[in-house]
């Protein structure tokens, strides 16, 4: 074929999608639009095809559209006795809600890649264009396909569009996105072609942006006998790195037990793998929101934002004078409005700095205005436009956005949720970020509701990331306290203050103990801490006591309870040794960083101050010599942070380059603990996923899963099953935890909207 030019590559990263799935969807058929359309494209072929000819011209005859049915199936019986298919899907846009199918992209390993056209249309006339299949016969194939081994790249995506366009439910075998999250978290480019062009053409492939030329062309707009070049490109490609990846996740292969990789392989096949349906399903279920109660908020909110503006301007009417005197003296040049805008930052560094004259508080940023400067400037004005910016958050992000966000189609919302979105195996979500929804603020989460008939069940772990560090620990007084049903806090608390248990309970017999509250309180900022990978000083902070109290409590702690402070050890030498740290269930959190030397030297390429050319009998060589490097070594390990700087200044002048990893290996030393236990209890709750997904029990009683919050899962039932689907889901949660060494315990809290009041269940 002539002519040719391809689309965009796949996924950039966790939960991105084609770049050309990012473009806009097809405007309605309107002769006006369509001709605008119709002329951008055709302006933009010459460069377009001149791309498609550089890059995939040699694919021409290799890559083939089938457009006959008897072709389609032959390809997938094949497939099937391949017994392996990799699979892509091209649509419209990123819209589920309205989403169409553009066609279908496949690969087995004994054929060549193909591209199904399924939904293109003419650019020019919008109108569908002759040679495509039919949606109900494609679906047919796809049904034949359960004991195939089917290749994805960002399956979750492919088997959304799959499920909702053509009503079939895939489950994939593989998917390299989550495969490569897992072999290296650390990756700098997840996209598909990144990663093939690193580990299969071993960095020699030509990289290359379609993005701009394609940008406002929905792939169902593409010439079919052009499209098909990009789209059967991506399955060979998604075939070729599953191959690549294979041997490392795969248990019982040398390389996996060459690489100790069969913690990772075990994540990956059992849980990871199995886990995207489930994730998918929630999806496509979304969660209901309560618009009459959002619109309360809205009212509510947007009335205490102008009163908190209004206290503002109060507030700065004591400093008029000052305003009115820097005015005049700016003249024209005056960059402050008669009326200050609360969102300018550079107005409210005007006013600040140069009108009030406020020293800098932060020597990075002397004029900045972000959250933590305004804290710590600490006066009346900053405090009011510190609330002020806290409402115009909630009121930008969720109050007013969420509503707007609904699907039209469900008038549900659908956040999108990625598995491994962060580096220790945690969910990220987006559109909106469920992880992020303000949890203190009850007001923003009541906006959630049961659909009609239903109610809600959140459960989520007790105490979930202590628990972990008790088995990991190997800790047998913090063993004991769970084992005994113990308030794991309270009893730390009650050995470090020398006090009875009861004394360091925050409720006795139902009677609020201030005393017992702050030695719990103490205790567990300490024991999250550990955790958490803070210092004493920061837990002294966020305690607010003094450093001094802090420490002594942190000592006592370490005392009395020696396998929290082993594991601390344990962990910071198996980072340091082998670069990395793992969970109980066997993902790596790779901490490259701690293996770096804390200071390295190299020469400037000018010649040293001490360097004597006539001592023939000193060796010439580019290497720092170890006395040099010793020397310097003590001195900055005995020096301040700007000490440092005018050591390091001095060894330039003397022609030695020093780099300092200090602050580097700090913060892989703070991630060691913090990585092994966030880890772990990410597994943990995606294992209780697994189990409360594909519970047929809990199918039968119509309970549905609708969210994931860190330890926290949020499902829905009808009312009248609601005790025995609350019973169900707290043990299946309890059972994904029976590895660990400490009993778990989960509580289902029954409501009608996300915490909202309890329901009364007989």
């Amino acid at each position: 074929m002539k002519g040719l030019f391809q689309l965009p590559p796949r996924a950039t990263k966790a939960g991105d999608l084609s770049l050309v799935n990012k473009l806009a969807k097809p405007a309605p058929a309107s002769k006006g639009v369509t001709v605008r359309q119709g002329k951008g494209i055709m302006e933009r072929i010459p460069s377009i095809r001149a791309m498609a000819n550089r890059y995939l011209g040699q694919y021409a005859d290799i890559y083939k559209v089938i457009q006959d049915e008897k072709e389609l199936e032959d390809y997938i019986t094949k497939a099937i006795e391949d017994g392996e298919l990799a699979i892509d899907t091209e649509t419209n846009g990123l819209d589920f809600g309205d989403m169409v199918i553009a066609g279908l992209c496949l690969y087995s390993p004994s054929q060549t890649g193909v591209y199904v056209p399924l939904n293109h249309v003419s650019y020019i006339t919008m109108t569908k264009l002759d040679g495509q299949l039919s949606e109900q016969f494609v679906a047919e194939q796809l049904a034949r396909l359960k004991d195939t081994k089917l290749i994805f790249f960002n399956a979750k995506f492919d088997i959304r569009v799959i499920n909702q366009t053509l009503g079939v439910e895939l489950i994939p075998y593989w998917d390299g996105y989550i495969g490569a999250r897992l072999l290296n978290e650390n990756e700098p480019d997840n996209g598909l072609k990144a990663l093939h062009n690193k580990y299969v053409l071993k960095g020699k492939g030509e990289s290359f942006d379609y993005g701009s030329i394609f940008k406002g062309i929905p792939f169902s707009h593409i010439p079919i006998n052009i499209a098909y070049l990009y789209a059967a490109h991506d399955p060979v490609i998604t075939y070729e790195l599953y191959k690549f990846q294979e041997p490392f996740l795969t248990k019982d292969h040398p390389t996996c037990i060459e690489r100790n990789l069969q913690g990772v392989a075990y994540v990956f096949r059992e849980i990871e793998m199995p886990l995207i349906n489930i994730v998918a399903q929630m999806e496509d279920t979304g969660i209901a929101l309560d618009l009459e109660y959002a619109r309360g908020l809205e009212e509510k909110y947007g009335q205490e934002l102008e009163k908190v503006e209004q206290e503002f301007f109060e507030e700065l009417a004591q400093y008029k004078d000052a305003i009115d005197q820097y005015r005049k003296q700016m003249g024209p040049a005056c960059k402050l409005d008669e009326r200050i805008n609360l969102n300018s930052p550079t107005q409210l560094a005007i006013l600040l700095y140069d009108v009030l004259g406020i020293a800098p508080v932060d020597k990075k940023s002397p004029r900045g205005t972000g959250e933590d400067i305004l804290e710590k400037i600490n006066i009346p004005l900053t405090r009011i436009l510190l609330e002020y910016r806290r409402l115009q958050k909630l009121m930008s992000t969720y109050i007013t956005k969420l509503p707007a966000s609904l699907n039209p189609r469900t008038g549900r919302l659908h956040a999108s949720f990625n598995q491994v979105g962060t580096d220790t195996g945690r969910f990220s979500s987006a559109d909106p970020n469920m992880q992020n929804i303000p949890a203190r603020n009850k007001d923003i989460r009541q906006m959630f509701v049961a659909s009609p008939g239903y109610c809600l069940l959140s459960s989520d772990y007790s105490q979930q990331e202590p628990r972990l560090t008790a088995h990991m620990s190997r800790d047998e007084k913090m063993i004991n306290a769970y084992k005994q049903g113990k308030d794991l806090y309270a009893e730390i608390a009650s050995i470090a203050f020398n006090q009875p248990y009861e004394n360091c309970l925050e409720y006795v017999n139902g009677v609020y103990s201030e005393e017992g509250y702050r030695r719990r309180q103490t205790s567990k900022a300490i024991v999250l801490g550990v955790c958490y990978g803070k210092g004493v000083p920061a837990i002294a902070e966020d305690l607010g006591i003094t450093r001094q109290e802090a420490q002594k409590v942190y000592d006592e702690i370490m005392f009395h309870f020696p396998g929290l402070k082993q594991f601390m050890i344990e962990s910071q030498n198996m980072a340091r040794e082998l670069g990395y740290v793992d969970t109980v269930w066997g993902r790596k959190r790779r901490l490259p960083n701690m293996q770096l030397e804390p200071y390295e030297f190299t020469y400037s390429g000018k010649t040293p101050t001490n360097f004597d050319p006539l001592a023939f009998d000193q060796e010439v060589s580019n290497e720092v010599p170890e006395g040099i490097k010793r020397k310097y070594s003590a001195m900055l390990d005995r020096a301040s942070r700007s000490e440092k700087q005018r050591i390091i200044a001095q060894a330039r002048n003397e022609g030695i380059i020093i780099k300092d990893n200090s602050s580097l290996i700090a913060e892989a030393t703070r991630q060691c603990v913090n990585s092994r236990i966030q880890g772990s209890a990410a597994d943990m709750t995606k294992k209780a996923m697994l189990l409360v997904g594909n519970d047929a029990q809990l199918k039968e009683w119509g309970f549905r899963l609708l969210l994931t919050v860190h330890d926290e899962l949020i499902g829905e039932c009808p009312k009248e099953n609601a005790k025995q689907v609350a019973e169900r889901f707290s043990a299946l949660m309890i059972e994904a935890a029976k590895d660990l060494d400490v009993p778990s315990k989960c509580d289902v809290v029954i409501t009608e909207r996300w915490y909202g009041e309890p329901l009364e269940i007989d």
